[in-house]
């Protein structure tokens, strides 16, 4: 693998040896350590801890100036991989360099070719990143967990694993793993989580609850996962939750196996029409994929704070302040520049919000370069200072982007008179009739007050002369009170769309509208036929909608958006709410305001599985739980559903519960406040209804009390704040919305939905896969929790599946087959086979053959769940006889029932293939016995004048079952053993692996060494007391010692008598005294170094045990056992019983022929 050229010092060292050089580059290769497993231990210790793993294989460029240093240019995990670069470097580059005659000059363009390898690649890389550290830490993590080439790292972070122990570590953090590894003396711990099966993610403390540096995470299958000692918790938080939310969108629509609902049938086949994903990575980007993704989540939380179209880019922000004709302070705040807007917001909320396209801006003047102010005239001729509080510097980059992207959108200024002409507030400023509007200028209004209609429009008039109007709205506080009070009805359409934002789509995506109906004329599709079943129920009571003219208009807004989204097309409730709007909007203003409301404000809410509505769903149970918990305990006693009466509020916006004319009031502030009011209002219904809904009894009388309550809206009632004065029921709900539940925030909602989208997308999850097990035609005998198993593994592998083809979106080819069976079986993963004799690699061939002659039923390349149930079905609940049949139809590939010549060698090699990984060697003997007794039978039936070929050699189904049963190993495999590979539950042996390959021994050779080590220097130090007591006993008692000297002899005889009858004793004394002095003579040599020696040697013999040899090639060492040895006696076996008798018999001679 090509890396950034990186400087790295390459004099000679203990670490690295040359496998090849030249008078430019090097081949190195890590050297193995010989200290011993300890120095082992402790070196890998050491490189876990500053995540310094080295690739065991590298190619250095040699440094011009010196021959110390030089450039890593290229690493690989294996020798073949590493090969394949150094043929490279010698056949193409070496070459160009040899052109070269200044070493400086070959040095650089060395340099700049490797650099231009990594940069031009088609695919992002992490090579890519200009940080060295994170371009190592890459290379550690994908030589640690082997991930696919396509898998990107985003970030990785120091931190701790709590299992059993407490592991410190690395977290790596991609876009679908989050990995984890720790090597401490000896204890070396692995963490694979996937992102799609995540299902909790929470902030925690730490274990002993002293800091909050943790970071909690759960699993589907409720495993958990504990991370501590995090320094930057909050930013890993941050980045765990992004990464995820991006998971469980693919992890969504790798489940979903309908067609797209808008693709048209006649381009059912065509992924074309689908819109372009943007789920995973930005494309193009040369920085690490960390920087990537947070300019993506800011660039999300800009537009939802202004409203601006999903493309929209953050350039550059700055403080300052903003002065308004009219307001008389000067506002303080944050000033933004995106691609096409001019935005502010100030710090104090809604205070002013002001969003300004480039091209309604007339005139920019510098009023003062030393204070930084600048002046805007808009369209409208109105004029605002903005001053910047920040350095000279900063100040001139921001004006010097707002100027270049001032020129760039010149052209757009042509297209603002005529856009200007289909906005109400220009026809009312300039006193024109109104003429472009919705269904309600010719059917009517839902409710028109004339008198309250004028003065509402001599509000609003007011407004607009001093504050903006439509491309240039400035949002004051007085506009929040002109909204909250309700929108005159020729206004509401153009405020819903400025307030959405979907005024600047519209403005910028010109005749759009009306290309996709001349596009897709005359197309139909699922969603077309949806569309028209539910044209008549679409507000049926309004007039407009009883004639052809608004059906037609309700039918073309529908279609477009099925057209422009196909992916999602269309889902009831869509209908209710375009209705709603086309009284008050153009077909073209409704359909860019739909957009809006499936894009940004009620995402997912109208997808195929509604997975929005039933996550704020949960977001709204939950707020009721905090804000009412009497009403929540009431509910879960009584298990009342709340989502019943709920969920049709949030689906439809209110317009199916509540009276028309209360709901328009509602969707003023909707399209002003975004998705929050929709929370807001029904809370306030709960707490307006609590003393009615703690009386229910069942979702029934649940029902019975907001209808009762909605029928009674426009009643007056007093004022709840103690005034004369009165107002509706109506009035009240919105007061107390705003007043009891004004800490209901956009951020907040963003938060309860971010917690509740993973289990709810597990749920749907779930519940789809069950849906597909349903609709099966047959189960094969498996049980519902291996069926699900077996679903779950298949829709992973479309999770991970880059290709996006709707042809087989929900179907497996083979290569996604073979990566299938290696989630189910053993033997299929991690296929690391050499090649043999040029043929394709035994395991990839053999599974390639077990899915055209066995799953593949229809023959068309692909395979579905179904497909594979019965095929995993057949070979796990067969019985012994039909796994043989079926190992026999797998290597007949010409079907003609009858085994050749190159193909039994085909099966021995499958047989090794799925024996591989079973201990010792008998199935060596099993398959190379099964090939002799093949030839040998095809050898006696052949003329022997005629020698053994393709032609002549044959087996067919009845002797390769005699085969097979004539040996116990095959035959037991085949009874059990083969159908015993399949796993058919969810494990968690690969998401976690600790080995402790030293540790162990290690402190036992240490605390052994120890024990030793102070047991003989408490025997010196005892050995030297007792050697100075004796010596001055000696000394006093030196006089009586010569007067008893005749006396000795006698004395000594006597001992020697009493030694002679305890000889036992004796010897064991004299042994015992040997030892001690052998042990004194050691100790004199004795040193703390003999303690790591004595404990290095142990773990050398733990090591050092035999492992099994592995040949170059299984197959050819049986084959050469049958050219080179001779055949083996097997009396027991029926066929080599069944030859024996044909051999014994005597052969009649010829004259005898004709008798």
């Amino acid at each position: 693998m090509w890396v950034v050229p990186t400087p790295t010092d390459i004099t000679p060292s203990a670490y690295w040896e040359a496998l090849k050089e030249n008078e430019l580059f090097i081949l190195q290769k890590l050297k193995e350590q010989s200290n011993g497993a300890l120095w082992k231990s402790v070196l890998s210790t050491i490189q876990n801890v500053f995540d310094t793993k080295q690739p065991p294989f590298r190619i250095i460029l040699r440094s011009a100036e010196s021959s110390d240093t030089g450039y890593l240019v290229a690493t690989a995990d294996t020798l073949k991989l590493i090969e394949q670069d150094w043929a490279w470097v010698v056949a193409t580059l070496m070459p160009e360099l040899a052109e070269l005659e200044d070493p400086l000059d070959k040095e650089a363009f060395a340099v700049s070719k490797f650099q231009s390898l990594i940069t031009n690649t088609e695919q992002d890389t992490d090579e890519k990143s200009t940080d060295a550290k994170f371009r190592a830490a890459s290379r550690a993590w994908r030589q640690t967990f082997r991930l696919p080439e396509s898998e990107r790292l985003v970030n990785f972070y120091s931190c701790a694993y709590h299992k059993k122990l407490t592991n410190q570590g690395w977290m790596y953090v991609s876009m679908s793993y989050i990995c984890f590894y720790s090597f401490i003396f000896g204890v070396e711990t692995k963490v694979v989580i996937e992102l799609k099966s995540i299902e909790e993610l929470s902030k925690d403390t730490s274990r002993r609850g002293v800091f909050s540096d943790a970071i909690k995470i759960v699993t589907k299958n409720k495993q958990e996962h504990y991370f501590s000692n995090l320094f930057n918790r909050d930013e890993t938080f941050e980045l765990l939750e992004h990464v995820t939310n991006l998971a469980m969108h693919r992890l969504l629509k790798s489940t979903t196996t309908d067609p797209a609902p808008g693709l048209s049938w006649e381009a059912a086949d065509d992924s074309s029409q689908l819109l372009p994903s943007n789920m995973g990575a930005p494309p193009g980007s040369s920085q690490p994929l960390k920087q990537s993704l947070s300019a993506q989540k800011r660039n999300q939380k800009f537009q939802a704070m202004f409203n601006l179209p999903p493309d929209e880019q953050l350039l550059s922000e700055i403080q300052g302040s903003c002065t308004i004709p009219g307001v008389q302070t000067t506002l303080s705040g944050q000033i933004y520049l995106s691609e096409m807007f001019l935005c502010f917001q100030t710090t104090t909320k809604n205070q002013c919000q002001l969003v300004i396209p480039f091209y309604a801006i007339k005139r920019v003047e510098r009023i003062s370069s030393q204070t930084s102010t600048i002046a805007i005239t808009l369209w409208h001729k109105l004029k605002l200072l903005f001053q910047m509080a920040s350095d000279k510097k900063s100040s001139d980059a921001f004006c010097d982007i707002l100027k270049e992207k001032l020129q760039y959108h010149v052209h757009l200024m042509k297209l603002l008179k005529p856009f200007l002409l289909t906005c109400s507030s220009e026809d009312l400023i300039n006193n024109r009739e109104i003429v472009r509007g919705g269904l309600g200028l010719k059917f009517g209004y839902v409710e028109l007050k004339k008198v309250k209609e004028r003065n509402k429009i001599k509000f609003w008039l007011a407004y607009f002369n001093e504050f903006g109007r439509n491309l240039t709205l400035i949002r004051l506080p007085t506009f929040i009170k002109l909204v909250r009070v309700g929108l005159p009805n020729t206004l509401r359409g153009e405020i819903w769309e400025v307030s959405s934002g979907a005024i600047y789509k519209r403005y910028i995506n010109n005749g759009y509208y009306e290309r996709l109906h001349e596009e897709n004329a005359g197309r139909t599709s699922i969603s077309t036929e949806e569309i028209e079943k539910d044209l008549n129920r679409s507000l049926p009571e309004y007039s407009g909608y009883q004639n052809e003219e608004g059906i037609s208009a309700l039918r073309r807004t529908l279609y477009a958006y099925s057209f422009h989204d196909p992916e999602l097309g269309y889902c009831q409730a869509m209908n209710i709410v375009a209705s709603v709007l086309l009284i008050y909007l153009t077909e073209e203003q409704a359909f860019w305001v739909l957009t809006v409301l499936c894009d940004s404000f009620l995402p997912g809410y109208y997808s195929v599985n509604m997975v929005g509505a039933v996550v704020d769903n949960q977001v709204f149970e939950t707020l009721a739980a905090k804000y009412m918990p009497m009403l929540a305990q009431h509910l879960k006693k009584y298990e009342i559903q709340l989502s019943v009466a709920c969920l049709p509020w949030f689906l439809s916006l209110y317009i199916n519960s509540l009276p028309l004319p209360f709901v328009l009031r509602i969707l003023d502030c909707f399209f002003m406040e975004g998705p929050k009011v929709l929370f807001q209002i029904g809370l306030a219904i709960l707490k307006t209804n609590g003393d009615a809904l703690l009386k229910a009894r069942d979702e029934g009388e649940l029902i019975n009390v907001f209808k009762g309550y909605f029928a009674q809206l426009g009643e007056v009632v007093a004022s709840s704040d103690g005034s004369a004065k009165s107002m509706t029921k109506f009035s009240h709900l919105i007061q107390t919305a705003y007043r009891e539940f004004q800490m209901i925030t956009h951020d907040m909602i963003v938060d309860l939905r971010k917690t509740h989208h993973l289990k709810v997308v597990h749920g749907l999850d779930l519940y789809a896969k069950r849906s597909v097990i349903r609709n099966l035609n047959s189960t094969s005998r498996f049980t519902k929790d291996e069926l699900l198993f077996l679903c779950d593994q298949y829709y992973s592998i479309q999770y991970y599946e880059t290709q996006q083809s709707q042809k087989s979106s929900d179907r497996l080819d083979p290569n996604q087959f073979c990566q299938y069976l290696g989630q189910v079986a053993a033997w299929a993963a991690n296929l690391e086979e050499a090649q043999y004799r040029d043929r394709p690699l035994v395991g990839k061939a053999f599974m390639t053959s077990m899915f055209h002659r066995l799953f593949d039923r229809n023959g068309d390349g692909f395979v579905d769940f179904q497909d594979i149930v019965i095929g995993l079905g057949k070979i796990i609940h067969s019985d012994l006889m039909g796994r043989i049949d079926l190992f026999f139809a797998i290597h007949d590939d010409d079907g003609d029932n009858v085994i050749s010549k190159e193909q039994i060698i085909h099966l021995s090699e499958s047989l090794l293939f799925l024996f591989r990984l079973e201990e010792g060697d008998t199935h060596l003997n099993s398959v190379s016995n099964l090939l002799n007794v093949a030839f040998q039978l095809n050898a006696d039936a052949a003329n022997s004048e005629t020698p053994l070929s393709e032609t002549n050699f044959s087996i067919p189904i009845s002797t390769f079952r005699e085969l097979i049963l004539g040996d116990t190993l095959l035959t037991d495999y085949f009874d059990t053993g083969f159908a015993q590979t399949f796993v058919l539950h969810e494990t968690t042996k690969t998401t976690v692996e600790v080995t402790r390959a030293v540790g162990k021994e290690m402190m036992e050779a240490l605390w052994k060494g120890g024990l030793q080590w102070t047991t003989r220097t408490r025997g010196r130090s005892k050995k030297a007391r007792g050697a100075a007591s004796a010596a001055a006993a000696a000394g006093s008692e030196s006089t009586a010692g010569s007067k008893d000297a005749d006396a000795a002899p006698a004395a000594t005889d006597a001992t020697d008598a009493t030694d002679a009858q305890k000889p036992d004793a004796a010897g064991e004394g004299d042994e015992d005294e040997e030892e001690e002095d052998d042990e004194d003579d050691e100790d004199e040599e004795y040193e703390h170094g003999d303690l790591f020696a004595e404990a290095e040697k142990l773990i050398v013999e733990i090591n050092s045990s035999p492992m099994p040899s592995r040949s170059a090639s299984p197959t050819q060492k049986v084959i050469d056992n049958i050219n080179n040895s001779p055949m083996p006696s097997r009396p027991s076996s029926p066929t080599q019983q069944f030859l024996e008798d044909i051999n014994s018999a005597s052969v009649p001679a010829k004259e005898d022929k004709d008798a």
